[in-house]
């Protein structure tokens, strides 16, 4: 039996009075990639936000190497985000670094590596990412697609066990995407833990084992992507998939 890295067990999320997310159960396997879908407002942001507690006052069970994380300690919450990475649609870069310092600060403030070392584990990931040439340089003279790939790089800096990646090209011109979806496709190759929530429907139906379609806050449809995206019966699924695919 395959020992699951992630258990999602009946977590639910309230705003206020507005129930976010409702009853959500899944399992996440070594190596998996779970691609979660579905429209605008579902909840999959604030789902990633629970797992690796950037979001707080939820109920349910979010079992993570067999650790109950909604019952760990403030402590713990920094070696949680160590194992469990994320990038963010809107890169989160320190526009005061260069591209190295940016990758290179936590491990080092968190004495993770040596500085020196750090320094080398950040060349190996920008040559990694395409960027070797831009350790030098700062942010905001890097493209979209380029800082996300930065940031990417600075979640593998941490040596994490599962990525998660919150709609990493919503804030891309159409040109770079591209560029960060081909390294987040080579980091699936190599058998990187990964969950996603996405819009590019190509590329889920290229790289999910399990893909989620969530609606108004609960897991609507799960399968195969060939099962989600060709198969099929779920008629809410079905009119999701028309209309975005359409647009793609």
């Amino acid at each position: 039996m395959t020992k699951h890295i992630i258990e999602v067990q009946h977590l639910k999320k309230h705003f206020g009075k507005n129930e976010v997310l409702k009853d959500i159960s899944f399992t996440v396997k070594p190596s998996e990639k779970v691609v979660i879908i579905g429209p605008s407002g579902s909840g999959k942001s604030t789902l990633l936000r629970c797992l690796n507690r950037l979001e707080d006052d939820y109920d349910g069970r979010v079992i993570f190497y067999d650790q109950n994380i909604c019952q760990a300690k403030t402590t713990d919450l920094r070696l949680i985000r160590q194992r469990m990475g994320m990038v963010f649609q809107q890169f989160n870069l320190f526009p005061n670094k260069t591209v190295l310092e940016n990758i290179t600060f936590a491990t080092i403030k968190l004495k993770v590596m040596t500085a020196d070392q750090a320094t080398q584990k950040a060349h190996e990931l920008l040559k990694q990412v395409g960027l070797d040439d831009k350790a030098a340089a700062y942010p905001q003279s890097l493209s979209g697609g380029q800082q996300q790939r930065v940031a990417i790089a600075r979640s593998l800096a941490m040596n994490p066990k599962v990525l998660l990646f919150d709609e990493p090209t919503s804030a891309l011109d159409p040109e770079m995407v591209g560029d960060v979806l081909g390294v987040m496709q080579r980091l699936a190759t190599n058998g990187m833990t990964m969950i996603i929530v996405t819009h590019e429907m190509m590329f889920a139906q290229k790289v999910a084992d399990k893909v989620l379609f969530m609606d108004k806050g609960v897991v609507a449809d799960e399968g195969t992507a060939d099962y989600i995206f060709n198969q099929t019966s779920n008629p809410r699924t079905k009119e999701f998939l028309s209309k975005v695919m359409l647009s793609s």
